[in-house]
């Protein structure tokens, strides 16, 4: 049997202790007390609003890394229990044309080979989106948003920020390799681009 890490060892362990002035050992330490391996997320979150005052958003937060810490959960995977994954590029051009150049990319053997629905878009103020339901039943949406440019520099042309959000996927295996799958994506789509900047 695998032993339980040191609630120490937690990647969010240091930043909970920042935001919540204690250690993320002594929440372990209070939550097994008033019976948090038996309760269920919104319980335990619940309780360290009510009982200790911690804010809405670090209690969601100090609850998913205490879940990991007892194994109900591994971490990368959501409330819900499936996984997500991402990935970004900044490229040339600004949101409208990025996303696109993104549509344009996504032809419908690409879509096929990567398990893909029609790409269906949709804007707001800030940003563009594509979005595509996935064979599998997890959900792709791809974000475009203006990229910032240096302070004092107004001659560059347009940049933006093309962020892929997988989400519901089944299992950690197959988010890391969706995870290898859209950094691949990425790096075609980046090439395609700059073959294709002005047709």
């Amino acid at each position: 049997m695998t032993a339980t890490p040191a609630p120490q060892g937690h990647p969010r362990a240091a930043s909970i202790e920042r935001a919540t002035g204690t250690g993320f050992a002594t929440w372990v330490t209070r939550l097994d007390e008033a019976g948090g391996r038996e309760l269920d997320h919104a319980a335990i979150a619940g309780m360290l609003v009510d009982r200790w005052g911690v804010g809405e958003w670090w209690a969601q937060s100090l609850t998913v890394a205490y879940e990991q810490h007892i194994g109900r959960r591994v971490v990368g995977q959501s409330r819900e229990g499936d996984f997500g994954a991402s990935a970004s590029r900044a490229v040339d051009g600004g949101m409208d044309q990025v996303r696109e150049q993104w549509h344009r990319f996504m032809t419908a053997p690409r879509r096929q080979e990567l398990g893909l629905g029609e790409g269906r878009l949709t804007d707001s103020q800030k940003w563009r989106y594509w979005r595509a339901d996935v064979e599998d039943g997890s959900k792709l949406s791809v974000n475009v948003t203006a990229k910032p440019g240096r302070a004092g520099d107004t001659g560059s042309p347009p940049r933006s920020t093309l962020a892929i959000e997988h989400k519901g996927i089944e299992s950690a295996q197959a988010r890391d390799a969706w995870k290898g799958a859209w950094r691949a994506v990425l790096t075609d789509f980046t090439t395609w681009t700059k073959e294709n900047r002005d047709r």
